[in-house]
């Protein structure tokens, strides 16, 4: 396994390199001025023009594609256009919470799509099984902002038993930190438990077919034997799959949840970056959330074989 894992590490080197250059270019060739826009209407040309060979931006692109991926080799992604600060200890700072609440969503989408999938799986065709498939498509059909909206309106502003918005390090005072976490988390979360409800559902019917459950019930087991020695276990291979597929997912759409609930993370980094034309820290924070994309794809593949002894990672 460890072989495997360097290897695929390995494999992800052209990859960022290929998306450093799609992503430089891509950026720098979007419209506007982002020195005009960060100096504000009154900046004379002068000013424009000094920021502008302060920060290399009226160097050849190429020299400056050049440059900028030897810092990154150095872990030094640039400077911010807008604070003038490195972007580098910036991002460190809000990766954290990005992660923090991409775990929470992904507990809260655990948490209801694996129950409501093996029960609607056992329960094939029955009213139990259309009254989760109905849920499932409501989760769906429920977009994040929508959600989140509702759940700031009615227990943030309403009822006033929960925060609206804010963020608390869990290190520093887990209760409140959790507090602060929950109707975020779940406004991500929700929106993903549908697909991995099908998912299960989906397996549990297949495993349920499967000649080794026929032959483990012809030995004599108890159904509570077969369900979470074989089902169960069988189920969750391809669930781990999933869960890695839709990895980006809450990364994304964590994007339209720290804006609304002004969440201190990467998203936030993000949108602010595209309004501000600030072409460093928008570079930068693309090529993270690739980089932890990647890294979530690689878990994904490392504990399929550990759930499934049929896999052989080489």
């Amino acid at each position: 396994m460890l072989r495997y894992t360097l290897h695929r590490l390995i494999l992800m080197i052209p990859l960022l390199i290929g998306l450093a250059v799609l992503v430089f270019f891509y950026v720098n060739m979007l419209p506007g001025d982002p020195i005009a826009g960060a100096l504000g209407p009154e900046a004379t040309e002068e000013q424009i023009d000094y920021i502008r060979h302060e920060l290399g931006l009226d160097r050849p692109i190429l020299v400056r594609f050049v440059e900028w991926v030897r810092g990154v080799l150095r872990g030094d992604l640039g400077i911010s256009f807008a604070s003038r600060t490195k972007i580098t200890p910036v991002l460190i700072n809000r990766i954290p919470a990005t992660l923090e609440l991409a775990l929470g969503g992904l507990v809260f989408a655990v948490g209801i799509g694996l129950p409501f999938g093996f029960i609607a799986g056992l329960k094939k065709n029955t009213k139990i099984d259309y009254l989760f498939s109905a849920a499932a498509l409501g989760g769906l059909s429920m977009p994040h902002f929508w959600l989140g909206t509702l759940l700031l309106v009615f227990l943030g502003v309403k009822l006033k038993i929960m925060p609206t918005g804010g963020y608390v390090p869990f290190s520093e005072d887990p209760k409140q930190s959790i507090t602060y976490l929950l109707m975020p988390a779940f406004t991500l979360g929700i929106n993903l438990a549908p697909f991995i409800a099908r998912m299960t559902r989906a397996s549990v019917i297949e495993t349920m077919q499967e000649p080794f459950v026929a032959f483990a019930r012809a030995k004599g087991l108890r159904e509570k034997t077969i369900l979470v020695r074989y089902i169960i276990r069988h189920a969750l291979c391809q669930v781990v799959v999933v869960l890695a597929m839709y990895a980006g997912h809450l990364l994304g759409g964590s994007l339209v949840v720290e804006e609304l609930f002004l969440w201190p993370g990467m998203g936030r980094l993000f949108v602010g970056s595209v309004r501000g034309l600030d072409y460093f820290l928008l570079q930068a924070c693309i090529l993270i959330y690739a980089v932890l994309r990647l890294l979530l794809n690689l878990l994904a593949d490392l504990l399929h074989a550990q759930l499934d002894p049929r896999i052989q990672l080489k």
